[in-house]
């Protein structure tokens, strides 16, 4: 076959499957998620379906039942780019945007760590040891529609939707830090039919519900593996 009709095929394939991950994937995704898979490939991670999140990389035979401990690692959070409110025509200071990236990361370790403790199976633990699952946290692209801050004078601001960020997280063994998995997941409040009043509380209460979907999440995997054992 000649060079120049393979490289013709090759083509047309290319653009057959940039338009089908248009057609049928996430906006978010496509390019970057291919470039993710490459990624967990070259690390020893495969691909696989967890219910409620969006990408799971997981070491092909990954043990999950050893666990009964977690290690929640401090949650770094990062606004998207370009994130630049200005609520009552005044800019976001950077130590009002810290100030906000600190009372997040606080509210969803705290949804996470209820979330997992719930059923009174798994403990939430400070430091590594033998059957602890360590995870660490990054909450990126965070953009919230309406930042309630603690200005004089009173701004009122009012929202179809609270806002979106993206979890991206790791789970390694704590005692030998070896790769489990990676979670890849966004999330984006739900829309309101009617504009509603966005506050802190608003703003905190979303965050706390995807954190606890996506200890809900982790709690079910765990139970699978507990339960594969009896």
């Amino acid at each position: 076959m000649k060079a120049s009709t393979v490289s013709t095929r090759r083509a047309l394939a290319g653009i057959v499957a940039t338009l089908a991950a248009a057609m049928f994937a996430p906006p978010y995704a496509s390019a970057a998620e291919e470039t993710s898979e490459a990624a967990m490939s070259a690390d020893g991670l495969v691909r696989v379906d967890v219910s409620g999140i969006d990408e799971v990389y997981a070491r092909p035979k990954a043990d999950l039942s050893q666990y009964k401990k977690v290690m929640l690692d401090p949650i770094e959070v990062a606004f998207r780019k370009d994130w630049d409110p200005r609520p009552g025509g005044v800019a976001v200071s950077a130590k009002e945007k810290q100030a906000i990236r600190d009372g997040l990361a606080r509210a969803l370790r705290s949804a996470f760590s209820q979330e997992l403790t719930r059923s009174g199976e798994y403990q939430v633990v400070t430091a590594p040891g033998e059957g602890v699952l360590r995870i660490k946290a990054e909450i990126r692209d965070l953009y919230i529609n309406a930042p309630d801050l603690p200005r004089a004078g009173i701004v009122r601001t009012y929202t179809l939707s609270v806002g979106e960020m993206t979890l991206v997280a790791e789970l390694r063994d704590a005692p030998t830090g070896d790769l489990i998995a990676r979670v890849f997941d966004r999330k984006r409040d739900p829309e309101s039919v009617w504009l509603e009043l966005t506050t802190r509380v608003d703003n905190i209460a979303a965050a706390q519900r995807a954190a606890s979907s996506w200890a809900q999440a982790l709690r079910k995997q765990l139970d699978a593996a507990h339960q594969a054992l009896h």
